[in-house]
């Protein structure tokens, strides 16, 4: 099993109450992931991300599994994932929290110091959902939607547990 843990960087679209229009709020957060093998390169994975708006008291956080395909190369990993779940926004107490379905591809880089210590260079996942409490105050009636379409980066550390091959 390899396990993840590190930063998490998203930009969501937010429609403030009164000053609109679609605005991008940073989210910068945290995320954690867990891929337990099944075959040789394939995986399942479950992932789980929570981010905070600096500038406001916004939070969003997904909650996600899917399959991980991956390619070992040297004491590199080459992925690529599909993830599907949910995504929950919250405004802080403003005015709206609501959660929606959600779903991420995308892919990274691992770079492996032992058997069992490593880090993931980088995490670029292309994120889908329509959550509609990102209209905040809901001013323009139900069904209303923004940008659901948003990229998140992630960088970290990885471990390994159990038993596991020797990196060259």
């Amino acid at each position: 099993m390899e396990l993840f843990g590190g930063y998490s960087r998203t930009e969501y679209s937010v429609f403030s109450l009164y000053s609109g229009p679609w605005r991008a709020a940073p989210f910068n957060g945290w995320e954690v992931s867990a891929a337990l093998p099944f075959r040789p390169h394939l995986a399942l994975e479950a992932d789980f991300v929570g981010g905070y708006s600096p500038s406001n008291h916004y939070s969003l956080r997904t909650y996600m599994g899917g399959v991980r395909v991956s390619k070992q190369a040297g004491k590199g990993t080459l992925y690529a994932h599909g993830l599907v779940g949910a995504l929950t926004f919250n405004s802080g107490g403003l005015t709206a929290t609501a959660t929606s379905a959600a779903g991420a591809l995308g892919g990274g880089a691992d770079v492996w110091f032992s058997r069992h210590i490593g880090a993931r260079l980088v995490q670029l996942d292309y994120l889908r959902n329509n959550n509609q409490a990102a209209v905040l105050g809901f001013e323009h009636g139900p069904g209303t939607t923004g940008p659901g379409n948003t990229f998140r980066i992630a960088t970290g550390l990885m471990f390994r547990l159990g038993q596991t091959r020797p990196v060259p």
